[in-house]
């Protein structure tokens, strides 16, 4: 007799699922027999062509978490230095006396040194995606100095866990507008693109041990020609400031087909933000349009992605740039009142030439000192093309090294902060006291 066709249905799902079931450990790995790298750093090799150093976190020794404190972060993590001659067989040979079996899931940033990165590294930046445990959200850094150097010095006391640290520090740039989204996927893509180079995080080791130190020596203020230096106006390893927090990040570093060919400081950073359209908003200080040894601060942000016009003229490029920004008033040190609307617009104009300044300078640097389009203005010239084989001949990266840029700034106040009408301090009799 026949067995009905329902039964014989049912017979098939449950050894269908009896299969799913009976295969669902075999290949398992407890997070306690693993060794995550939180932090990669390459500097040129002694006795290889890599000196690497990684960063590992034990997840059972680190503390914190919703129940309590912090913890100790140099307690839950090791960091060991090899040399090898690719990152992958560097990685064979830590697993060779590593008890836990190493795994790049977690990794949050990948150092390189600065001798490393102006000797190129775009064979290193090829090979690493083909490794399946190797995440495209890595961080690129460069490091003022040794990369090993940094990473020792990253010791967070506010995080229990270094990879949470990194995590937080690669994402400051949405309120500080002085360092940029470096992630190793675009870094890839840009470094093969014809319309766009690559940037990386500069990364550095403060110098100063103590506030008697602390110096302006390597501050750019002077080649901006200021008197004094403004927040911007520093790179990683040369903010002055000192303490228990020995590492840094501030700038980028620029890259030109897969080598480092310069150096941006913050306020730089922040005009390669607004140009891409990737700015979020950042406190900016201006000297006072009035009382020009007096400060004010602005609280501004990206109120639209910037207009970009791209015609040559005379066989060069000539490239107009039109930035739109909002701000909220923050600081008056002078105590002008630029709250009421005749002198609001004294004060947007000083900001709008300010940054236009500021834009403007450093738009010159890629394209003559650096002569690499970092900021994808390529991407403009290329929707003029109808075919690849047009744009590929037409060698923008070559050409930019000619451009000109003319650009504008429109800065709008929305916001006048707390206090909605501005005045100078006053002594008993009247004066105002001198500023």
């Amino acid at each position: 007799m026949k067995k009905p066709l329902s039964s014989i249905v049912r017979t098939i799902i449950i050894f269908a699922m009896l299969c799913i079931t009976l295969t669902g450990c075999y290949d398992s790995r407890e997070i306690d027999d693993m060794a995550y790298i939180v932090a990669i750093g390459l500097d040129t090799g002694k006795t290889n062509k890599l000196m690497m150093t990684l960063q590992l976190v034990v997840p059972p020794k680190i503390k914190g978490g919703d129940g309590g404190g912090g913890g100790d972060a140099e307690e839950g993590s090791q960091i060991i230095t090899l040399e090898a001659p690719t990152i992958y067989s560097g990685l064979n040979m830590a697993n060779n006396f590593i008890s836990r079996q190493i795994n790049l899931s977690h990794t949050k940033v990948l150092v390189f040194s600065e001798e490393f990165a102006r000797n190129g590294i775009a064979d290193l930046v090829i090979a690493l995606p083909k490794g399946r445990e190797f995440r495209p959200t890595v961080n690129i850094l460069v490091a003022k100095g040794t990369a090993v150097d940094y990473i020792k010095s990253v010791k967070p006391e506010l995080e229990g866990n270094p990879a949470k640290y990194y995590e937080l520090n690669n994402i400051s740039h949405l309120h500080t507008g002085f360092t940029a989204d470096t992630m190793f996927h675009n870094f890839y893509i840009q470094s093969k693109s014809l319309s766009i180079q690559p940037v990386a995080t500069l990364a550095g080791v403060s110098k100063y041990k103590s506030p008697e130190d602390l110096s302006l020596a390597d501050s750019t203020y002077k080649d901006k020609g200021r008197p004094a230096p403004l927040e911007g106006d520093f790179k990683a390893g040369s903010l002055p400031k000192s303490g228990s927090v020995q590492s840094e990040i501030m700038g980028l570093a620029v890259f030109d087909r897969g080598k480092m060919v310069g150096e941006l400081d913050g306020e730089q950073t922040m005009g390669y933000l607004m140009v891409r359209g990737k700015f979020n908003k950042a406190y900016v200080t201006m000297p006072d349009p009035i009382e020009k040894e007096r400060f004010v601060i602005l609280n501004i942000r990206q109120a639209r992605k910037p207009n970009k016009n791209i015609k040559m003229v005379n066989d060069k490029p000539v490239i107009d740039i039109r930035i739109m920004l909002e701000g909220d008033i923050t600081v008056i040190q002078s105590g002008i009142n630029y709250e009421s609307p005749e002198k609001m617009s004294i004060l947007e104009r000083g900001y709008e030439e300010f940054i236009k300044k500021g834009v403007s300078d450093f738009l010159v640097m890629t394209s003559k000192d650096f002569q690499s389009d970092i900021c994808g203005l390529g991407s403009g010239m290329k929707k003029k093309f109808l075919t690849w084989d047009q744009w590929k001949d037409f060698k923008w990266l070559s050409r930019y090294k000619e451009a000109t840029f003319n650009v504008s700034v429109d800065v709008k106040i929305r916001r006048p902060g707390l206090t909605i009408r501005s005045s100078p301090i006053t002594s008993t009799e009247g004066e105002i006291y001198a500023r």
